[in-house]
C-alpha cells in the first residue's frame, strides 16, 4: 500500500508543478479563456473587461493585436468619451493582455485636433511592409476651434503612425474623405491586391458608400472618390474580406446606435459593381433575444481571416451601449459558406477547432 501511494504521488508531481507554475504566471484576478462566448463579458489577462471598441485585429510576427477606441467610465456617446486608442496583444485570439493607450488624446502635448476633438471612433490599423510602418486611421469629429459642432455634421479621418505595433503612434494630421468639407463617416481601410491602400467610407450627408485611393505613404487621398455601384444607400459599418477571388462586404443599415439587420454584398473586384446577398445572420442571441433582424444586438466592425486555418473567417461586431459605452460588449462568430453564400450562425460558445488546419 505504501509503495503504491508513493508511486501515485511521484506520478502526480509533474501535474502539480505545472498547476503551480500556472498560478505563479497568471496575473491577479485573471481567468484564462478557453472559448469564445459571444455577447458575454470578456476580461483581459488582468480580469478587466476589454475596452477597445469599433476595433480591428492585426497579425504581426505571429501575434495578434486588437486596436479599439477606449471608452471613459461615466461618459455617454453624447459626450467626449474616448481617451484614445487602446491595444491588446494575444497569442490565441482569446486571452488578451493590455498594452495601454497607443494613442492618448489627453497626454501632455497632445495635438489640439485630438485633445479637443468631440469623438475619436472606429480605429483601423494596417502594416505597410514597404515602409515598415504601422498606419492607424480613425474617424475624428473635429473640435469647435476647427469649426466642429456638438453634433456629427461632418468628420475627418485622422492618421497616426508607429514603427512598432504597440506604439506609441504619432499623429500625422487628417484628411477629408471625398475631398469635401463634410468629409465621411464610418469607414474601412482596405489594401488591394496591387499593394495600394483604399479608404472606403460613408459619404456625408446622403450616405452613399464611396471608395478613394490613398497616397503611397497612406497619409492622404489621391484622385477622386467613386461611389461603389450596387451598394444600397444608407449602408454603414463596412467590413471587407476576400475569398476565392471574390470581394465580400459585411455592413449594417443606418439607425444610429440602435441595432438593425446586417447587409452582405459581393463583387469581383474591390471597386465593384456589387451584388446584394441575403442577410447572413441565423439564430438568436439568448442574452438579449435578438436575432437576424437586429444582428444579435451588434453592429459590424471587422472581418478577420484566421492565420493557420483553412477557409477561416470571423465576423466581429460591437454591441453598442450609448448610455454606458465602457460596458459595451463584443460578438465574434465564425463565417460559414453555403454555395459561396456567407452564413453567420449564432453560437453560445465555440473555439478555433471549428476551422480545420490546412
Amino acid at each position: 500500500m505504501m509503495l503504491s501511494s508513493l508511486r501515485s504521488i511521484r506520478l502526480r508531481i509533474p501535474a502539480i508543478l505545472s498547476a503551480l507554475m500556472s498560478l505563479v504566471s497568471a496575473e491577479p484576478g485573471s481567468t484564462a479563456q478557453t472559448a469564445f462566448r459571444p455577447g458575454q463579458p470578456w476580461p483581459d489577462s488582468a480580469g478587466v473587461h476589454l475596452n477597445a471598441h469599433g476595433f480591428c485585429v492585426l497579425d504581426f510576427e505571429g501575434r495578434h493585436y486588437w486596436y479599439g477606441a477606449h471608452k471613459i467610465e461615466g461618459k455617454t456617446e453624447d459626450e467626449k468619451n474616448e481617451a484614445g486608442v487602446r491595444c491588446y496583444v494575444s497569442d490565441d485570439l482569446m486571452n488578451w493582455k493590455d498594452q495601454g493607450l497607443v494613442l492618448d488624446v489627453f497626454e501632455k502635448g497632445a495635438h489640439p485636433d485630438l485633445a479637443e476633438a468631440f469623438i475619436l471612433d472606429r480605429p483601423k490599423v494596417i502594416y505597410q511592409e514597404a515602409t515598415k510602418t504601422f498606419l492607424l486611421y480613425f474617424k475624428l469629429y473635429p473640435p469647435k476651434s476647427k469649426g466642429g459642432k456638438s453634433g456629427k455634421d461632418y468628420a475627418w479621418v485622422g492618421v497616426a503612425t508607429s514603427s512598432k505595433p504597440t506604439g506609441p503612434f504619432e499623429y500625422k494630421g487628417y484628411f477629408l474623405g471625398n475631398h469635401d468639407k463634410f468629409g465621411t463617416g464610418d469607414f474601412a481601410i482596405v489594401p488591394d491586391t496591387d499593394g495600394s491602400i483604399h479608404h472606403i467610407a460613408v459619404r456625408k450627408p446622403e450616405k452613399a458608400l464611396i471608395q478613394g485611393r490613398l497616397s503611397d505613404d497612406g497619409l492622404k487621398p489621391v484622385g477622386d472618390y467613386k461611389v461603389l455601384e450596387g451598394v444600397t444607400i444608407g449602408t454603414e459599418a463596412p467590413a471587407f474580406f476576400r475569398r476565392n477571388g471574390k470581394v465580400y462586404l459585411l455592413a449594417s443599415e443606418t439607425s444610429g446606435w440602435k441595432p438593425n439587420a446586417a447587409r452582405m454584398f459581393v463583387a469581383d473586384q474591390l471597386a465593384g459593381p456589387y451584388k446584394e446577398l441575403p442577410n447572413p445572420c441565423r439564430g438568436v442571441n439568448p442574452v438579449n433575444q435578438l436575432g437576424p433582424d437586429k444582428t444579435f444586438g451588434g453592429q459590424s466592425t471587422f472581418v478577420y481571416q484566421v492565420a493557420g486555418r483553412k477557409d477561416a473567417w470571423i465576423a466581429m461586431f460591437d454591441i453598442n451601449k450609448p448610455e454606458n459605452p465602457i460596458n459595451a460588449g463584443y460578438i465574434w462568430l465564425p463565417i460559414e459558406f453555403e454555395a459561396d453564400q456567407p452564413v453567420i450562425r449564432w453560437r453560445d460558445t465555440w473555439d478555433l477547432s471549428l476551422f480545420p488546419k490546412p
